[in-house]
């Protein structure tokens, strides 16, 4: 008894052995993508996967119609209808694909094949293509940017001549270019709103024909933000 007592006594006055503090768990802090305007996305191209927009311009002497969306990788198909005192019209389908992508700068490319038509004085239509580049420097709000382009047409042309033997038809293919560039500034309302003012200057047919300068507001919507 007396001995169960002592060691009783000895193990009460013996430390406690310390108990290790649990290990920190590491925490992985998940931000979010970094998602940009409509506005940005429509004028300089390449929006991010799931973004899509859509911008309807009203000037002299262009209208159009333009919708995009991601893919990945800043690359996201296009359709465009445009119009010229709604006598010339093209109708074109393309990707765009962003080169540079900073927060303060935007760089993209552009490639667009389709139809043109026109209807006037001397009737015109054949296939078309488009190169372009959008180059654009958003600071808050605003969204400064510039557009140059090189459009080519091809158009074929019948010829019929009239002889005493019979009817002989004569068939040609005219190229036709039409440089194109604008410069303006975007406006960022939200990010599915936004605004556009721009001078266009837009030489079709060059250089048989004369250059006829333009302006255009836009309005750009859009989801995926």
């Amino acid at each position: 008894m007396l001995t169960a007592a002592v060691f009783a006594l000895q193990a009460a006055l013996e430390p406690a052995t310390p108990i290790d503090p649990p290990a920190p768990t590491s925490q992985v802090e998940i931000l979010p993508l970094r998602t940009d305007p409509v506005v940005l996305d429509q004028l300089a191209g390449g929006p991010a996967k799931g973004a899509w927009g859509v911008s309807v311009q009203a000037g002299y002497p262009w209208f159009s119609l333009r919708a995009l969306v991601g893919v990945g990788h800043r690359l996201a198909p296009l359709l465009e209808v445009e119009s010229a005192l709604g006598r010339r019209f093209s109708f074109s389908a393309g990707l765009s694909l962003a080169w540079v992508d900073r927060p303060h700068v935007r760089l993209s490319g552009e490639v667009l094949l389709g139809w043109m038509l026109q209807e006037a004085e001397l009737s015109k239509r054949g296939p078309s293509g488009e190169l372009r580049l959008r180059l654009a420097f958003p600071v808050r709000w605003a969204v400064p940017y510039l557009v140059l382009g090189t459009r080519h047409a091809l158009l074929p042309s019948r010829t019929q001549i009239i002889r005493e033997a019979g009817t002989e038809t004569q068939w040609s293919v005219r190229h036709e270019w039409t440089p194109w560039g604008s410069v303006g500034l975007g406006i960022r309302i939200s990010q599915r709103i936004g605004l556009d003012v721009a001078a266009d200057y837009g030489w079709v047919d060059a250089p048989a024909s004369v250059a006829i300068p333009g302006v255009h507001l836009a309005f750009h919507f859009g989801g995926g933000r």
